[in-house]
């Protein structure tokens, strides 16, 4: 009965914050999921989709090392519906950040309310959202990341062996999720070197073993679901190039990786900081510098402050480790939620410090949480912005839609069971006009739901229709939809709304909404 106790005093102690936490991002997030928005990714996928299951190129996911998100799929049914997945996905998401506020040992009672909230709330959890289709494997994948760590430094003899089989089906499920458990791993080991400067080294031996043991056997499970779909690694961001130039490309690796810390919290180039977010992060950051210096000078000597110093040094190499391994994409920075705990780790650092202990609330937790406030604004309304840049372009596109099938209920073809084709997007066509809150927000809410290219584009058309409209329109092959975007034909027709944006080309109809960029 010992576990049972434990677990119900732990549910006593975190329940608060997990459910504020939830709730919170229930309202920020809102949004997304009411107006079903999705990345060209997510409305490519549709309603129904397993891992592995994609006609078009079969063990898609695993050819990029993904093997676990068929297992994932697999307990949901393959349902993909915005507002389940957003929810489980923010539950994981607070569950992870409750579970930080453990493992930072934090003492404040707004500490704890406020890392699983900065963690929920930050803007790349929605860009998680976006893609609906995943986006609960992906946070299941942060929470097993945190998990593993835990695992490492709890002092259980053997522990780490249980870190082990999380990190491994982690990273099967996102890989990127390794700059989360390095950069954890880097956090605890300063925490370690300010509370007990004797016991780092032990902890710091045991997260190795861990990370190491996860890493083989993702790769072992991998090697076996490779050999049993008979496939190899695909070449989409240099995953198959991984381990094979690491060493001679290490500097460039660093540079990326000390770049993109950077990047993403004092620029727009990452993460859309257009709200305050800048402004939060430095004073936050400032703040919990101040904190690490009075806490080296209050508690400890050389070595200590050395050890500290080389560690804070290593943090952004080890959060971007996915830049240091792979220096040909640095898309995962985006998802991989590493970066997400340094501000948490900020609190950590300001709630620890011995003269901000003292009382219950010093100024320094006050000056903490109105910077944090700061952040939160910012993030919400980043969110929201980026939400509805998006809701914007899906409006156009499924409006647009009601009206094309109308013409082409009008058409002859159509009319006897014809092949269907609608190429373009609205924007390149008779539909410019773009929300004004565009310019302010991410890439993947810039990019629309549509695809530039043909045969993307084309499906997206289709599953659009289908799951917006209920029509079900019937689909030509992919060869057959390149071959008409590349005929003169295709090429000569006018835009819609012209006459002659309908025409039957080789046995298809096909709708001109736009001509294609390349």
């Amino acid at each position: 009965m010992d576990w049972q106790k434990k677990v119900s005093l732990w549910w006593a102690k975190n329940f608060r914050p997990l459910v504020v936490a939830l709730l919170v991002g229930c309202g920020v997030h809102y949004t997304i999921y009411a107006n079903q928005l999705g990345t060209m990714d997510a409305v490519h996928i549709g309603a129904l989709y397993i891992a592995d299951g994609w006609p078009e190129h079969l063990y898609w996911e695993t050819e990029q090392g993904r093997w676990a998100l068929r297992l994932v799929d697999m307990l949901r049914g393959g349902i993909n519906q915005p507002a389940l997945s957003a929810l489980l996905m923010l539950f994981l998401y607070a569950l992870a950040g409750v579970l930080l506020t453990d493992l930072f040992g934090v003492c404040s009672r707004t500490a704890k309310y406020l890392i699983p909230l900065t963690l929920v709330c930050a803007p790349y959890v929605a860009e998680i959202e976006f893609f609906h289709y995943c986006s609960v494997s992906y946070a299941l994948s942060f929470l097993l990341a945190v998990l593993a760590v835990q695992s490492a430094v709890c002092g259980v003899r053997f522990a780490w062996l249980a870190g082990t089989v999380c990190m491994a089906f982690s990273l099967g499920m996102y890989q990127a999720n390794l700059g989360t458990a390095a950069g954890l791993c880097v956090m605890l080991l300063i925490l370690a070197v300010l509370r007990r400067p004797g016991a780092w080294k032990a902890t710091g031996l045991r997260m190795v073993l861990m990370g190491g043991s996860g890493a083989v056997l993702y790769m072992l499970i991998l090697k076996v679901f490779l050999r049993l779909y008979d496939v190899g690694l695909s070449g989409v961001n240099g995953i198959n190039a991984v381990g094979l130039d690491t060493l001679r490309s290490l500097p460039l690796g660093l540079k990326n990786a000390y770049f993109d810390f950077y990047a993403y919290f004092f620029t727009h180039g990452i993460a859309q900081n257009h709200y305050g977010q800048i402004a939060g992060y430095l004073l936050l950051f400032v703040l919990a510098a101040l904190a690490g210096l009075r806490w080296l000078v209050v508690l400890h000597g050389r070595k200590a402050a050395a050890a500290a110093v080389v560690l804070v040094a290593l943090l952004s190499a080890a959060a971007n480790v996915t830049d240091v391994i792979n220096t040909g994409a640095t898309v995962a920075l985006r998802m991989a939620g590493s970066l997400a705990i340094v501000v948490p780790f900020a609190i950590a650092v300001i709630d620890a410090a011995p003269a901000l202990t003292e009382r219950a609330f010093s100024w320094g937790m006050a000056l903490c949480t109105a910077f944090c406030a700061v952040l939160l604004r910012g993030f919400a309304v980043q969110v929201n912005n980026d939400a509805a840049v998006m809701l914007k372009q899906k409006t156009t596109v499924v409006n647009l839609a009601n009206r094309l099938c109308t013409r082409l209920e009008e058409n002859a073809d159509y009319q006897n069971g014809a092949e269907v084709v609608i190429l373009g997007e609205p924007k390149r066509g008779a539909y410019p006009e773009e929300s004004p809150l565009k310019p302010m927000a991410g890439e993947l809410a810039q990019f629309g739901p549509l695809s530039f290219d043909p045969t993307f584009n084309a499906h997206g058309w289709y599953v659009l229709v289908w799951d917006e409209l209920g029509v079900q329109l019937n689909e030509c092959a992919d060869e057959t939809v390149r071959a008409i975007s590349n005929s003169d034909a295709f090429k000569a027709m006018p835009n819609y709304p012209a006459d002659g944006c309908i025409q039957t080309i080789d046995g298809v109809v096909t709708l001109k909404v736009a001509d294609f960029p390349f």
